[in-house]
């Protein structure tokens, strides 16, 4: 960063006092050590919360909508499904438990972590929810659910 001898030599006809607030801001953010400092804070928060959110991906067959939620790897009973008129809500819970004793060194370290993850997606149309199928193989959960649409027929002016 530079110091107030250097923002003032930078042209002779401006000091330190005619510097912008946000120049001197600019300057300060602009500097290699804060940029590899603020890109390495970056990697550690990514790192530390490696399941930020659930990702949605949908399309259509014939007869039925699919959704596709990629989700983390977590065990089929892990994952609660909830249907409240339109609206799908998945939960996920996560739950470790880690209990050591060593008898040598009489020490005893119990550790647990809940993480939990929900995400809720307003489905086209209202489904009963015994016509909702799901599948759920390596990350990613596929709901399946039928089309509700009625073919209209337009009939010609002669047959009124």
């Amino acid at each position: 960063m530079k110091n107030k001898d250097e923002l003032s030599n930078h042209d002779q006809n401006q000091t330190l006092e005619s510097f912008d607030f946000f120049q001197i801001v600019d300057q300060f953010f602009r500097s290699e050590p804060l940029k590899q400092f603020l890109s390495e804070f970056d990697t550690i928060l990514e790192q530390s919360f490696p399941h930020k959110s659930i990702s949605v991906n949908t399309f259509e067959t014939d007869k039925t909508c699919v959704i596709e939620l990629q989700i983390p790897p977590v065990k089929k009973e892990q994952i609660k499904l909830e249907l409240y008129d339109q609206y799908l809500t998945i939960h996920i819970t996560n739950r470790e438990e880690i209990k050591e004793y060593n008898e040598n060194s009489s020490t005893f370290r119990n550790y647990t972590s809940l993480d939990s993850l929900s995400k809720t997606i307003l489905l086209p149309y209202q489904v009963d929810e015994n016509d909702i199928k799901t599948t759920y193989k390596e990350g990613s959960l596929f709901v399946t659910i039928p089309k509700k649409s009625k073919k209209i027929f337009i009939q010609d002016e002669s047959q009124l």
